[in-house]
C-alpha cells in the first residue's frame, strides 16, 4: 500500500506539471495583461512596455512558464503567481477564498451524498414502484437543471419576491445585536455562524440539487447491477437474511463504482461552484477566479486555476485510496 502511495504520488507531479502548463498557455491566450492600464491618466506605452518586461511577460511562452513557477517557490521574483497586478499578494486572496470555496462545496457534496445514496439503494431494491418512477424523475431533472439558471430563479424568488434569503456578500459590514448594530468581526460567533448560514442556503441548495441526480442514479444502476448477480442469488439460497444480503454483499459491492465517481465528481462540483458564487455574489475561490478573468488579472487566475486543479487531482487520488480500503480484493504492491 505503501509503495503504491508513493508511486501514485509521484505520477500527480508530472500529471501536475503538465496541467499547469496547458492552463497557463490557455490563460496567456488572454493577450498583454497590462493593455488596460494605457486607460489609465499618466500611463504610457512605455510604461507598459517596461511592466511586460519586468514581469517576463516579453518572453516566449515556455520561458515565462518557467519563470512562473519559480515565483511559486520564491516570492521575491516576479512571475505572476507572489503579487497580483494590483499589488496584493496572489496566495493571500487564495488563502482567503478558499475557505469559503471548500465549506459550500463540501456542506453541498455531504448532502448530496446522505441524501442520494439510501434513495438510490430503496429504489434499486423496489424496481418499478411509485418510489422508483418519482426517484428516477427527480434524478433525471436534477441533471437536467442548469445551474446558473436554477440559482437565477431561486435568488429571483426567494431572495426579490419573497424577501426571506439575502443577496449579495456573504456577510454584511454590520450585524444587528439586540437593539445595536456592531461591525461583522465584532459579533459573537454564534450570531456571525448564522448569518454566514443563512447566506450559504441558496447556494447549497443549488449545487446539492446538481449533485443528487447524479449520485441517484450512479447509486441505483450500480445496486441493480450487483443485485443481479448470480452470488446474489446463492447467497439468498444459503439462507442468509435479507438484511445481510443488502448490507453485506449488494451495498458493500455496490458502493464501489460510487467510490469512482467520487473522484470525478471534483471537477463538475468545482465548476459548479465557481458559477454559483458568481450569480450568488459569494467570494470564493471561483469567484475569485472569474473577477481576476474579467478583469484581465492574469496572474491571480492562473493561480486560482492551479489551486483548482490541485482539488480535481487530489479526488482522484483520494478514490483510489477509498478503493484500497472499502475493497479487500484490492491489494496494491
Amino acid at each position: 500500500m505503501r509503495e503504491y502511495l508513493t508511486r501514485r504520488l509521484l505520477f500527480l507531479i508530472p500529471l501536475l506539471f503538465v496541467i499547469s502548463f496547458a492552463n497557463f498557455a490557455l490563460v496567456s491566450a488572454m493577450g498583454n495583461p497590462f493593455a488596460s492600464m494605457l486607460q489609465m491618466p499618466g500611463v504610457t506605452q512605455a510604461d507598459i512596455q517596461r511592466l511586460l518586461h519586468t514581469w517576463h511577460w516579453d518572453e516566449p511562452l515556455p520561458i515565462r512558464f518557467i519563470y512562473w513557477l519559480k515565483s511559486i517557490f520564491s516570492p521575491s521574483l516576479r512571475g505572476g503567481f507572489s503579487t497580483s497586478i494590483i499589488g496584493t499578494t496572489t496566495m493571500d486572496l487564495i488563502i482567503q477564498r478558499l475557505p469559503i470555496t471548500l465549506v459550500l462545496s463540501g456542506v453541498s457534496m455531504l448532502i448530496a451524498i446522505i441524501i442520494s445514496i439510501p434513495l438510490g439503494i430503496y429504489s434499486a431494491l423496489h424496481q418499478y414502484s411509485k418510489t422508483d418512477y418519482v426517484v428516477t424523475f427527480f434524478s433525471f431533472f436534477g441533471m437536467s437543471m442548469p445551474v446558473f439558471w436554477f440559482g437565477l430563479i431561486l435568488l429571483y424568488f426567494f431572495s426579490y419576491k419573497i424577501r426571506i434569503f439575502p443577496t449579495g456578500e456573504v456577510h454584511n459590514l454590520f450585524l444587528s445585536v439586540g437593539s445595536n448594530l456592531v461591525e461583522f468581526s465584532q459579533a459573537p460567533w454564534i450570531r456571525r455562524f448564522f448569518d454566514y448560514t443563512w447566506h450559504l442556503v441558496l447556494p447549497v441548495t443549488v449545487l446539492v440539487l446538481f449533485q443528487v441526480g447524479r449520485w441517484l442514479r450512479y447509486a441505483r444502476s450500480s445496486m441493480l447491477e450487483v443485485k443481479n448477480m448470480d452470488y446474489i442469488r446463492t447467497a439468498r439460497a444459503k439462507g442468509l437474511s435479507e438484511k445481510k444480503v443488502i448490507y453485506k454483499h449488494i451495498f458493500r459491492n455496490g458502493i464501489l463504482p460510487l467510490v469512482t465517481y467520487f473522484g470525478l465528481s471534483f471537477p463538475a462540483l468545482v465548476g459548479g461552484a465557481t458559477i454559483t458564487e458568481t450569480i450568488f455574489a459569494i467570494p470564493g475561490l471561483g469567484r475569485l477566479t472569474y473577477d481576476a478573468t474579467m478583469s484581465q488579472d492574469i496572474f491571480v487566475a492562473m493561480g486560482a486555476i492551479l489551486f483548482l486543479s490541485i482539488f480535481t487531482i487530489l479526488g482522484s487520488f483520494i478514490a483510489d485510496i477509498l478503493y484500497a480500503i472499502l475493497d479487500p480484493r484490492i491489494r496494491y504492491k
